[in-house]
């Protein structure tokens, strides 16, 4: 008999799920394993393996008799629920949920090492036998766009949307200090609150700059005459553990990251890499403004790096040999 899994998706923001998810059910392809996606139990067996991107739902599907699973962890859930409710007691019975389902699964994902460190410190246990580490992405190298890049261009760009935790306003400050300093350069906003956004660049007193809203999939070509992308966030837990996709789509069109430090994962990759740069609490001007004016120099250099990237840490056929290693080492 066939050995069968599922993959439970019952959210919302399902395309950003599938990327991940589907590496997953990749391997479990290549284990010999019949894998789908389902919204509901019917017909499910318990003994058969179960992927759940949510502990609470694992917590929740392990009482019902579905005890044979994997877990994907997405976030600090524990962290985000403090952020939009602030209980602590909602919080903790969140934090309780992930590390029970952790202590249970046959296999946990984290999209980052300070993910998995964080949760072990909160379960008070090791996972490492039984975790993989694989970032958030959703983007493969375009070749074609990266040799074309044209890195003398100063063209900005924002990709997101405007909720708070995206850090518009403060992206916008920063920009603003360096058209002080650098008269030809040019802020591309790609963004669905058009509106929103011209309202807090003018009143930024930006004067190069475009706003629009266009779809997902003609993100990549808007793109392609951008140099440096933001992708600022707050120094706090959630976006330690976090590994954005925003970050592989930028990569991918060549776009070099200016980016928080407190994104602890790709900062680690990052840090002595010539195609992004670091911006802290206490960011130096000068640091990047001496960043963007050798940047044209750097083309052979910046193009070799985020090359390097997408041959492994963005490399989806080594993260799935890598997980049917390690899945056949656990209970396969």
């Amino acid at each position: 008999m066939a050995k069968k899994a599922y993959i439970y998706m019952n959210y919302p923001n399902v395309v950003v799920l599938n990327v991940y998810l589907d590496v997953i059910k990749e391997a479990l392809v290549r284990l010999n394993y019949e894998c789908e996606y389902i919204k509901d139990f019917n017909g499910v067996s318990k003994q058969d393996l179960i992927v759940f991107p949510m502990g609470k739902d694992a917590f929740k599907y392990y009482f019902k008799g579905y005890r044979n699973f994997i877990l994907w962890q997405q976030g600090a859930t524990g962290a985000e629920s403090f952020m939009r409710h602030s209980s602590r007691i909602r919080s903790g019975i969140l934090n309780y949920m992930d590390c029970f389902a952790m202590k249970k699964s046959k296999m946990i994902f984290y999209v980052s090492q300070y993910m998995q460190e964080y949760y072990e410190k909160l379960a008070h246990t090791s996972f490492n036998h039984k975790a993989y580490v694989m970032p958030c992405f959703n983007e493969v190298l375009d070749k074609e766009i990266l040799e074309k890049k044209d890195y003398s261009k100063k063209v900005f760009t924002y990709v997101g949307s405007l909720d708070l935790w995206q850090c518009f306003n403060e992206t916008v400050d920063i920009y603003a200090e360096i058209e002080k300093r650098i008269p030809d350069v040019f802020f591309k906003v790609l963004t669905f609150n058009t509106e929103k956004a011209k309202e807090i660049i003018k009143a930024k007193n930006i004067k190069n700059y475009s706003v629009a809203c266009v779809p997902k999939e003609q993100v990549k070509s808007e793109l392609e005459n951008a140099t440096y992308g933001f992708i600022i966030r707050h120094d706090i837990e959630v976006n330690r553990v976090a590994t954005p996709t925003k970050i592989s789509s930028y990569l991918s069109a060549g776009v070099l990251p200016i980016y928080s430090t407190c994104l602890k994962d790709f900062h680690h990759m990052a840090h002595d890499k010539t195609c992004a740069f670091g911006v802290d609490n206490d960011m130096n001007i000068i640091s990047l403004l001496d960043f963007i004016e050798k940047t044209p120099n750097k083309k052979v250099i910046i193009k070799d790096e985020i090359t390097y990237f997408f041959d492994g840490y963005y490399n989806t056929d080594i993260h799935v040999q890598n997980i049917v290693e390690k899945m056949g080492g656990i209970f396969i």
